[in-house]
């Protein structure tokens, strides 16, 4: 059986993104509302993985902040210091709709300090898997911005360290419902870091996560992203994992896998609307500990993003914990009332983008060549 990490901190419970109604803070029109599901909610999460006993699988540890020369790495001075303020006046809007509250400067540094130190980790061979159950988020946070909830780009910091420390490729897979337009920024133009981003098509940020965006410079072709339909469920989920995921991972052959977990693809999620149940993630999951499995000697870490249901999210972190630890799927009350709908079969609309860029993206198209 692999090794297994989980990192959480409490002080990452402490962090709320405020009231305001989905993104959109309080203001003309918008009545103070409680978000869907806010940061405290994680500690529901995490106490079902305890009761299902799915904890004990796991060595348990409490990351530490993450350093001024770690979050370098990525972000600029002034966006460091913006949040750091922000946040020591008790609470303000740290960038474009990242709110913060007096605990959340040092919630996004524990945040960033669990992966950094997760895949630190993992390259040691000290573990194989991690899980980090953490927030804030990361994937929409720019070099020189907050964004979205996003504070500090926590998988971004992680790879850039891993980098530092010897990894020569790294990919990036992320299946949160929004485009992580925060980690594609800053690996744009990185031939050695491949970023994968699995989200519904036009969702948020607006105009972001299209075919076309496949890099830059040394970097073309190492960005790819799978911008499915609206109402895409099951099924689509996995044929994006089959025929694109995993062979750009076979043709880019990283040393290390790093995974944005958001669980905001979910049909019970008001942030977006996909279908995906807790099988889909559980499935998800699986496939990405085989596909480490064969290309970096086991190397992953999963990483908590996005999830907004307040009595589903529980249930999809526990279908991820239990496939990182080799264990079926989990009992799920509320599947009943998502499996048999018919947006859980794919669609030929669904398959339209995976044809498009098995034939046109330029690391798929190499690969099939070469073959």
């Amino acid at each position: 059986m692999p090794s297994l990490a989980w990192y959480s901190h409490e002080i990452c419970y402490w962090h709320d993104p405020g009231m305001g109604s989905g993104y959109v803070p309080v203001g003309p029109g918008v009545e103070p509302l409680r978000q869907f599901a806010v940061d405290p909610d994680l500690r529901r999460a995490e106490g079902l993985v305890r009761a299902t006993g799915v904890i004990e699988s796991y060595t348990q540890l409490t990351p530490e902040p993450a350093t001024d020369d770690e979050l370098l790495l990525v972000h600029t001075p002034e966006h460091i210091e913006r949040v750091e303020a922000t946040s020591a006046l008790g609470g303000g809007d740290a960038g474009v709709f990242a709110h913060v509250n007096y605990h959340s400067a040092r919630a996004a540094r524990l945040a960033v300090g669990a992966c950094v130190q997760a895949a630190d980790a993992v390259l040691d061979g000290r573990f194989d898997r991690a899980y980090c159950l953490v927030r804030p988020p990361g994937h929409h946070a720019e070099p020189d911005r907050a964004m979205a909830l996003c504070l500090y780009n926590n998988l971004a910091v992680a790879a850039r360290t891993a980098q530092r420390r010897g990894a020569r490729r790294v990919l990036v897979l992320d299946w949160d419902v929004h485009h992580g337009n925060g980690i594609q920024r800053a690996f744009y133009d990185d031939p050695d870091v491949l970023y994968i981003s699995i989200h519904q098509d036009g969702l948020f940020p607006p105009g972001s996560g299209t075919v076309r965006e496949t890099g830059a410079g040394a970097g073309a072709g190492t960005t790819l992203n799978i911008p499915l339909p609206a109402g895409s469920g099951h099924e689509a989920y996995l044929a994006a994992m089959r025929r694109i995921v995993g062979p750009a991972a076979r043709a880019f052959g990283p040393e290390l896998l790093l995974v944005a977990a958001g669980l905001d693809a979910s049909g019970h999620d008001p942030m977006g609307r996909m279908m995906a149940t807790s099988r889909t993630f559980h499935a998800m999951t699986s496939f990405l500990c085989e596909l480490a499995e064969e290309l970096t000697g086991g190397k992953v870490v999963f990483a908590h993003e996005g999830g907004y249901s307040a009595w589903y999210q529980p249930t999809l972190v526990l279908a991820t914990a239990s496939a990182i630890a080799g264990l079926p799927a989990p009992d799920d009350p509320f599947l009943h009332s998502l499996e048999h709908l018919p947006g859980q079969r794919v669609q030929r609309h669904q398959t339209r983008v995976l044809e498009h860029l098995a034939a046109h993206h330029p690391l798929l198209a190499r690969a099939a060549v070469a073959s």
